[in-house]
């Protein structure tokens, strides 16, 4: 999911974010991650969380809701500029 995340996110494996998330316990690597001070990283931290959020969402879907499910955020309805119109 790691690499996938990064890749998703436009990040190289090698920046700070995707190396901290690859290593050792997570809970201990959000915390530094979350702690990074300059500020084109915490953007890139940022990226990198919400594709690990978004990966692990789309997993948890093809394994648990692939057969169809009862979650009414499944049916949930896009707004765009172009439907309202």
């Amino acid at each position: 999911m790691r690499c996938v995340a990064a890749t998703r996110a436009g990040l190289r494996a090698t920046h700070t974010p995707a190396v901290l998330i690859a290593r050792g316990r997570i809970d201990q690597q959000l915390g530094k991650i979350a702690s990074l001070t300059p500020h084109d990283e915490r953007l890139k931290s940022l990226r990198l969380l919400i594709a690990v959020l978004a990966v692990a969402d789309e997993r948890r879907r093809e394994r648990f809701c692939s057969d169809g499910c009862g979650h009414a955020w499944h049916r949930l309805s896009v707004d765009t500029p172009e439907a309202s119109a």
